[in-house]
């Protein structure tokens, strides 16, 4: 039983990390790559020629419009799915478990209060999830982002969106399911049937921590039923009698608890679902605390691996351009060059030659010159959206206004964070 369990356990924490992680730069090239697309389109490949040969193209048709409902359209299957899956499960505990809480050794506040508020928090924290949007940017705020979301020319430069028809700030994302452009967008949540973005991703951490915790303390309190009932079960009893009891040596207990567990099989299966469950929000809740503490969302996670492979094969440039005083004109970008480009370091196209250096303007002041560098580590760049751990949480439980008036004070304000965050990172370099 425990061997069948730990490999169930496995193989639901290997599918959990193949979907997440599968087209992450990453991975995508190597096997976990190869098994998010077997996962993902080749399987459905297969079983829509075999549907094709068994039940016809006109069965076909309708299969795919009906997937094309469920994963390119927005739709509330996923939120049905999550309150069948809670309600069943708060159903079944309470038919088969609750009245048998009165012979273990828990207090009496947990049946009187404890569990109601618990089940009352899961579905607030669903609900409330759910129904707050995202954020989105239209011409009334769309100043304002620009100004709480300053551009860093490396993963956002200054476009504008050609659906919405209106500027893009920094971090924001259309989202073609929601049909909106999203402030600090972080990812699309079917879960929620809505994006995860700059108005509502404490929220969506908030319904995340009460699923792991309603999974948990689930797990917790049937496990306190199983002990309470274990040694009054005819086989504990039998053992005992017979004196076999003490030959089971030091796993006796976990012998008599998985006969519980299957004595008891409609506790015994809410249990493990309930803790596995637990298992796999908790990794996800987990993740993105990480993602938030260093100033990242899901959406630039992958934007940043895509840098760090341009890193690894040195195609990423840094470019500030100067005048003849050596005073840097404006902001610094970074371009990508690949090995076709003359200034890459294994630059593999014909030979380049030398070239003379135009003569300067009578007006050497207003020479413009490019500086280039090659970028060949991360910590070369300046993540200027990683303002601490204590400011990055602040800013996701409680964001900025962006329906308040766009003020001047305000974008002074932000570059002068940007410029401090800068400056200190420099330092740390330096020392």
């Amino acid at each position: 039983m425990l061997t069948v369990l730990a490999i169930y356990i496995s193989f639901i924490l290997l599918l959990v990390f193949v979907l997440l992680f599968g087209p992450s730069p990453r991975f995508r090239n190597g096997i976990i790559g190869k098994l998010h697309e077997f996962i993902t389109e080749t399987i459905w490949t297969y079983l829509g020629r075999a549907m094709t040969k068994v039940l016809g193209e006109g069965s076909l048709t309708k299969f795919a419009g009906c997937w094309s409902y469920l994963s390119e359209q927005r739709n509330p299957s996923l939120q049905l799915l999550y309150m069948f899956f809670i309600t069943g499960s708060i159903g079944t505990f309470m038919a088969c478990g609750y009245d048998l809480l009165d012979a273990t050794d828990l207090a009496l506040i947990h049946k009187q209060f404890v569990i109601p508020v618990m089940i009352a928090f899961t579905y607030a924290c669903f609900f409330i999830a759910s129904s707050i949007g995202p954020g989105e940017i239209s011409s009334r705020n769309v100043r304002r982002a620009l100004e709480v979301y300053p551009y860093d020319h490396l993963l956002f430069d200054p476009k504008t969106c050609g659906t919405c028809k209106i500027q893009k700030p920094a971090r924001s994302k259309h989202c073609s399911l929601c049909n909106m452009c999203v402030a600090r967008s972080d990812h699309h949540c079917g879960w929620i049937n809505q994006c995860v973005g700059h108005n509502n991703h404490r929220y969506f951490m908030l319904f995340l921590y009460s699923a792991v915790q309603v999974c948990w303390y689930g797990t917790f309190l049937i496990y306190k039923i199983f002990v309470s009932r274990m040694y009054d079960s005819p086989m504990f009893k039998f053992l005992k009698h017979t004196g076999r009891w003490d030959q089971l040596g030091f796993l006796k207990d976990y012998h008599i608890f998985i006969y519980q567990m299957q004595t008891d099989k409609s506790l015994g299966a809410l249990g493990v679902f309930a803790s596995l469950a637990g298992l796999v929000i908790f990794i996800f809740l987990i993740y993105n605390i990480y993602l938030i503490a260093t100033g990242v969302t899901t959406n630039e996670s992958f934007k940043w691996e895509d840098i760090g492979e341009m890193i690894y094969r040195k195609e990423l440039v840094e470019v500030i351009e100067t005048d003849a005083a050596g005073t840097q004109i404006g902001a610094k970008r970074y371009e990508q060059r690949d090995r076709r480009h003359p200034s890459h370091p294994r630059y593999v196209g014909p030979p380049v030659l030398p070239q003379e250096s135009p003569k300067p303007a009578q007006s050497s002041s207003r020479e413009v010159i490019e500086i280039e560098k090659v970028i060949s580590k991360m910590r070369e760049i300046d993540n200027i959206y990683d303002q601490g751990m204590v400011a990055n949480l602040k800013s996701i439980f409680w964001p900025p206004n962006l329906d308040q008036p766009s003020s001047l004070p305000i974008k002074a304000k932000i570059t002068r964070a940007a410029n401090s965050h800068s400056s200190s990172k420099n330092h740390r370099k330096n020392k």
